[in-house]
């Protein structure tokens, strides 16, 4: 069921220390099949920004901090998931159209013009990188065989 993009803009995805992530934070009909991949995006950048938190206040969970971390997650994926949304929608009304204009714009200029357009707003995203964390001793990462 399409959910308009507006909720997510301007919409409360976060109080505290709770959020919203997932199908939760973007419904997306299945034309561009990017819902569960938009889904491992939340938990990369939710997992990052939580991450840094934590390691900026030594390796402790500061609730304060945390309900920031969560705003930041939110306002990171806000404007992308919106767009995923609207993206997703569209696709879908311009496959399945039956009026023969939609068949034209789809034809004409859906595949010739924003196929290269809706292929790089569905696969080409950073999430950034997860923040590592050293145990000491335990941490072979630098070690050689």
């Amino acid at each position: 069921m399409f959910r308009p993009p507006w909720g997510i803009i301007f919409g409360k995805l976060s109080k505290g220390n709770v959020t919203v992530a997932g199908d939760a934070m973007h419904p997306v009909t299945p034309d561009l099949g990017n819902g569960g991949g938009a889904s491992l995006e939340d938990a990369v950048v939710l997992g990052r920004h939580i991450g840094n938190s934590v390691m900026n206040n030594g390796g402790l969970i500061v609730p304060g901090d945390m309900a920031k971390a969560i705003d930041d997650y939110v306002k990171e994926r806000r404007w992308r998931a919106a767009m995923l949304v609207t993206a997703s929608y569209l696709t879908g009304r311009m496959q399945q159209g039956e009026k023969w204009w939609i068949k034209y714009l789809r034809d004409r200029a859906l595949y010739k013009y924003f196929s290269g357009w809706l292929a790089r707003l569905v696969f080409v995203y950073d999430c950034g990188r997860l923040p590592a964390i050293s145990f000491g001793e335990m941490d072979l990462s630098s070690k050689k065989d």
